[in-house]
């Protein structure tokens, strides 16, 4: 068969070495310099892998906290492109998606509109006229379409 090759049940220690050494490079080429700094002592991919996830997985009372303030105190400001408003906001929602917590997409929609740069007033305005109902995709697309 194909493409359906077994992995073998005994693993070499040199192999495992080696695939440790690719994992833990993977992982490492994905870290901003920030994160890298953070975590550079271990030696196994498995640690590092677990030091990530209690360093910015964690479902704590403090790390729910600080999100929720990333996202009620996010602002769009002036000179700011919309990609990269956009970009923090999807950012702060993966943070949320990683701790299990769930906003809902009319919340996102406007959450958005209303952190956006008092240049966007009347495109808020606008786009929310005679609206029942309006999701993400929905915002995220108009201002796509606007610039």
């Amino acid at each position: 068969m194909m493409g359906k090759e077994k992995f073998p049940m005994t693993i070499k220690e040199d192999e495992r070495e080696e695939l440790n050494l690719k994992a833990l490079n993977a992982i490492q080429l994905c870290l901003t310099d920030e994160v890298l700094r953070e975590v550079v002592e271990e030696e196994f991919a498995a640690g590092l892998w677990f030091k990530l996830e209690s360093m910015y997985m964690m479902k704590s009372l403090m790390n729910r906290l600080y999100l929720k303030q990333q996202l009620y105190t996010l602002r769009m400001r002036e000179g700011m492109s919309v990609k990269a408003h956009l970009d923090e906001f999807n950012k702060i929602i993966m943070n949320f998606k990683n701790i299990d917590i769930k906003i809902d997409d009319e919340d996102q929609a406007i959450i958005v509109l209303y952190c956006l740069s008092v240049s966007y007033e009347h495109f808020v305005t606008t786009l929310l006229y005679e609206k029942d109902t309006i999701s993400i995709e929905d915002v995220k697309a108009s201002l796509h379409y606007r610039n």
